[in-house]
């Protein structure tokens, strides 16, 4: 498939600008060998207006248009406020990256290394300079989540369908249905950021780690971190369960992504064996490895169903690569 050109808008003094520039990574230098703080980053301003507007329009008329609203505000409302939690979104969500990435790292690379050895599946370390650079890409990116803010600050003032109160049983449906819908929005967003356009544009700078670790979970272009955090965010704030299980649920999902992004098969250890639902860490380091498959965040039941899965010891070499956009499904049907 051929990656379709760059729209222009062209002006009088014959300098044009490609809309496509806002987004492209490689305008924004995301793909530079050394990664690092430029000017060209405060593009990233774009999708952040955009998501605000969006997550704006969806918490102040959509929900309350459909009843949502549980009226059940958090002890802290009246002490909080939009620049306050503008500012803790990505300090609480840095501090998450640390902590669940870090420990993974230090775990398996510092004090246990012979058993990350053991449970690497690629066996091949990412070097310093891959490592900082992930680090580097994650912040850039975890700041434009103060762009969703406005769901947290909703969520507290009792103005989503999220209540205020202790995790209870009755909560267990409702994470369920949220677990199921928020995977199923992330496969679909997945698979559209590997469409040429998305891919060539926004996408491809997640894929420079073709051996990643925990580390990787977050080096998203903002335009894609935001495309998953949006629908993820308006999922859960629609249903009827505690703000504690709402907290429980985001950082169950990070902790999963960051695991399938460690290239250790940790899925085998005994502490996440008993998860047989998930879809083992080799399904995502394979999507990696061969980019254009296995689009799923924690479950494989979508990519099997869209015929994008793909096993190399069960499917053998069927031709994927980085310029092969067709589905696992049509080349395997083709080989």
């Amino acid at each position: 498939m051929v990656v379709p050109s760059k729209t222009y808008v062209s002006r009088s003094d014959g300098w044009s600008f490609g809309l496509s520039d806002v987004f492209d990574c490689q305008v924004r230098r995301y793909l530079d060998a050394g990664e690092s703080f430029h000017w060209q980053d405060l593009l990233m301003l774009t999708e952040m207006a955009l998501a605000g507007f969006v997550s704006e329009i969806y918490l102040a008329r959509v929900l309350p248009s459909l009843g949502l609203v549980s009226n059940s505000s958090a002890p802290i409302a009246a002490m909080t406020s939009r620049p306050l939690v503008f500012f803790m979104a990505p300090v609480s969500y840095l501090f998450m990256y640390a902590m669940v990435c870090g420990s993974i790292h230090y775990i398996y690379t510092r004090k246990y290394p012979e058993e990350g050895q053991k449970l690497s599946i690629q066996n091949k370390p990412m070097t310093d300079l891959e490592m900082r650079r992930a680090i580097v890409f994650s912040v850039k990116s975890i700041l434009s989540v103060s762009a969703a803010s406005s769901y947290a600050f909703y969520a507290i003032q009792g103005w989503t369908n999220l209540h205020w109160g202790m995790p209870s049983w009755k909560d267990i449906p409702c994470f369920l249905l949220a677990y199921i819908l928020v995977d199923i929005s992330a496969y679909v967003v997945h698979r559209m950021l590997h469409r040429p356009w998305w891919y060539r544009y926004v996408h491809k700078a997640h894929h420079l780690w073709k051996n990643p670790n925990a580390f990787v979970v977050s080096a998203l272009h903002p335009a894609e971190f935001l495309s998953l955090t949006v629908p993820t965010l308006s999922v859960i704030s629609a249903l009827p369960m505690s703000l504690f299980s709402a907290m429980l649920l985001l950082s169950w999902i990070f902790t999963c992504n960051a695991i399938d992004h460690s290239g250790l098969r940790l899925d085998e250890q005994p502490f996440l064996a008993w998860l047989v639902w998930q879809a083992p860490v080799e399904f995502h380091d394979n999507h990696h490895k061969f980019f254009h498959a296995n689009y799923g965040a924690m479950v494989d039941w979508w990519d099997r169903l869209g015929g994008t899965f793909y096993s190399p010891k069960e499917h053998g070499n069927i031709g994927l690569s980085e310029d092969e956009f067709r589905s696992a499904r049509v080349l395997r049907m083709t080989r």
